[in-house]
């Protein structure tokens, strides 16, 4: 199975060599595709940056999914990577509901390319059938204003360092 996780530019981890994403997370207050499929060892996740740009693959390695009734017990699953310390990322997330965290290794960076869709309020996507992995993962043209994210993209991967 392949899937679709989608960040925020600023909430990005890496060097230029390798992505540190580290983990997937998806909380929602009703259950969204991770918690509803799952996501297993060996599945292929695309990140793609909010605004349609594919930048990394990595590969899971587990994952969990269950309700929690603080955001502080999904956060701890992240403990000892970059993304358990941003503020930000946790900051307006349902303070109970449901949640998967899924561990990824394997990251590499990936030719950036535009494809599915330019927005979209999930943090997670199951490509589970052949329809939907077109949808998203066919390559499409570049969004008006696309150039900005792809070049915001290319200043972080330098700066990365």
């Amino acid at each position: 199975m392949e899937h679709v996780l989608i960040r925020s530019l600023e909430h990005l981890a890496g060097s230029p060599e390798a992505p540190s994403v580290g983990f997937g997370v998806e909380t929602r207050g009703v259950p969204g595709p991770l918690y509803k499929l799952g996501a297993f060892q060996d599945d292929r996740v695309w990140v793609q940056l909010r605004g349609g740009l594919f930048v990394a693959k990595a590969v899971v390695r587990i994952c969990w999914v269950g309700e929690y009734s603080d955001i502080r017990a999904v956060q701890n699953r992240t403990l000892g990577s970059p993304l358990h310390d941003l503020d930000d990322f946790w900051r307006g997330r349902p303070r109970y509901g449901y949640a998967g965290v899924a561990t990824l290794v394997r990251e590499s960076w990936v030719e950036p390319f535009w494809a599915g869709p330019r927005t979209y309020g999930y943090e997670w996507v199951v490509l589970q059938n052949d329809a939907k992995r077109a949808s998203w993962l066919d390559p499409k043209p570049a969004p008006r204003g696309g150039a900005d994210l792809a070049d915001r993209f290319r200043r972080w991967l330098i700066r990365a360092v």
